[in-house]
């Protein structure tokens, strides 16, 4: 649905014509919401990096659309018959720990090795130890973020599939209400709104779901 075939499908419920700058800050902001509250199959990607291009380095540049990282990052060692592995995710914190020698400003005094952990920091994912190789590829799944607002123009409107127009409207409609200090009806719409979510979520974990179990290589 374009934008203002969303617009028309939200005042069949709301009736109120005088509110269409709301209502489409309403879209943006919820369409933001769902992206938040679970990831959708139509806002997944994946991503190869192989950013590493000398020796020393340690930072992977992040997606100009990045969200939310879904699962892990592995790491394909193409100079070696194509082994891999899954990095462990750490903090900030643990990160700095175990590998703060990478600020050695002599960079033979840097431990080197193939990388074991990652952390997310900055919009870059930097891993440890600093990688010995520049032939390692890196890869993980994530969703993206939405770039643009809502307007009349918007072609499509996300979330406004058959099976997820609904839900999207509830938030709407919850927004729009509450703005207007219409408590009881913007509380009654909300809980159409996350049971809606709840149904897309439930939906989408079943499309996915794998019954074998996972076996990992490693370095």
């Amino acid at each position: 649905m374009t934008g203002a075939e969303f617009y028309a499908y939200v005042l069949r419920k709301f009736k109120r014509t005088d509110k269409s700058t709301e209502a489409y800050e309403a879209m943006t902001d919820v369409i933001a919401d769902m992206r938040l509250q679970f990831l959708s199959e139509d806002y997944k990607e994946e991503a190869y990096s192989s950013g590493i291009s000398t020796i020393g380095e340690y930072k992977l540049g992040l997606p100009s659309d990045f969200g939310h990282l879904i699962g892990d990052i592995s790491v394909t060692d193409t100079s070696a018959d194509e082994e891999w592995w899954t990095l462990k995710k750490v903090s900030k914190q643990e990160y700095d720990d175990m590998y703060l020698d990478r600020l050695l400003t002599d960079s033979d005094k840097v431990d080197k090795d193939c990388p074991v952990h990652y952390c997310i920091y900055a919009n870059q994912i930097f891993v440890g130890p600093v990688p010995d190789k520049t032939t390692y590829r890196y890869q993980f799944n994530y969703t993206t973020e939405p770039t643009a607002e809502v307007t009349s123009a918007t072609d499509p409107v996300p979330f406004t599939g058959y099976n997820e127009r609904n839900t999207l409207r509830a938030g709407v409609l919850a927004e729009l209400y509450d703005g207007m200090e219409n408590y009881e009806e913007s509380q009654y719409w909300r809980g159409m709104y996350m049971q809606g979510l709840s149904k897309i979520a439930i939906n989408d974990g079943t499309n996915v779901a794998d019954n074998d179990p996972i076996a990992y290589g490693g370095c």
